[in-house]
């Protein structure tokens, strides 16, 4: 995997979007998995981006009957030894060389780990029971199809251990081109409404807090953008407060989420809303702070969660266009949230 100019990833999404599925289920086909079963625990356990594409998985299994949670890798070494917090392990990493979940899966019931990496032959693979690769696709340092990829292998992952149904790779493919063109526009004007903002919050629940983790995340690395992710939620207990005329505002959802985009407009609050309702359900649609971004209204599940973040992957490039940014080349680099290439 070699990393490639921001764009051309983002562009090459549906390509390798088909590919992905490939692998994924040829490695589904011959692999040995126990079924997840209610009553049943899993851990998605990841750091980085991989952590919050983990929150699409998690609120599809809860809502199959299947107990599970995102456990950051790096907490993994808080419990005790020989304790499994988990029936199951999903252990991702797009690299396979994150230190930190190669470390927690060495920690975890073997026969009960299912890594998720672009990179076949990395360490991971050797740390875990089964292997889902995706494809050995060239990604950009600020992952991208990397990230939609990983929520495709969960849907794919999903349907063979609990039997919920997977999107078509045709279609998935299909839906992020159409999304790509449909989306520039409103995407273009939402980043310029965005560039007034100092700081930018994502929301979103459910599935769609892992489209609003992930936003705040590539805007703080290619942006250099302060931001933070709340679920819709928990950000109207408090975390709102400091929404001023300099703040932005991108919201994902179709229930609470109108209201509270509703809500900030007259305060100057530049706001980007990702959404399936009809504009005749959202408030003041027209306002000239809030830029609406329709959803084709049949997605759902993994899908919409893939559609979803095209939205922050198209914001980013238009606004590190405008300002001269290359994403993928960071102020700080740390030397060891990689193990070396061997």
């Amino acid at each position: 995997m070699e990393r490639i100019e921001y764009g051309l990833a983002v562009r090459d999404q549906p390509a390798n979007l088909e590919r992905a599925h490939h692998s994924v289920s040829q490695a589904l086909a011959g692999a040995t998995i126990e079924p997840w079963r209610p009553g049943d625990t899993v851990a998605v356990v990841a750091m980085g981006a991989s952590s919050h594409s983990a929150h699409a998985l998690v609120f599809a299994l809860i809502a199959s009957g299947v107990r599970a949670f995102p456990l950051s890798a790096s907490d993994a070494v808080a419990y005790a030894p020989g304790s499994q917090p988990a029936d199951h392990y999903v252990i991702v990493s797009e690299s396979g060389r994150s230190p930190e979940p190669l470390n927690a899966a060495k920690r975890f019931t073997p026969g009960r780990r299912i890594g998720i990496t672009n990179v076949p032959n990395s360490p991971l693979t050797a740390a875990v029971d089964v292997v889902l690769p995706l494809g050995d696709f060239d990604d950009s340092g600020v992952y991208t199809v990397g990230y939609t990829a990983t929520l495709l292998a969960y849907a794919l992952l999903s349907e063979h251990a609990t039997g919920l149904t997977a999107p078509d790779p045709s279609s998935v493919s299909a839906r992020v081109e159409a999304a790509l063109s449909d989306f520039e526009a409103p995407t273009a004007l939402a980043a310029e409404r965005l560039s007034t903002a100092h700081t930018v919050d994502f929301v979103g629940s459910g599935m769609s807090l892992a489209a609003a983790s992930e936003g705040a995340l590539m805007f703080r690395e290619a942006l250099g953008v302060p931001t933070a992710a709340f679920d819709t939620y928990q950000y109207l207990h408090g975390p709102m407060e400091p929404l001023r005329e300099n703040s932005g505002l991108v919201i994902f959802g179709d229930s609470r989420e109108l209201s509270l985009a509703d809500s900030v407009l007259d305060s100057g609050v530049q706001v980007c809303l990702v959404t399936q309702s009809p504009l005749t359900e959202v408030p003041r649609p027209d306002h000239e702070n809030l830029v609406v971004i329709s959803l084709p209204s049949e997605v759902t599940s993994f899908e919409r969660a893939i559609v979803e973040v095209i939205v922050p992957q198209l914001l980013v490039g238009h606004r590190a266009r405008s300002l001269g940014r290359r994403p993928g080349e960071f102020t700080y680099r740390q030397p060891d949230t990689k193990l070396p290439l061997t």
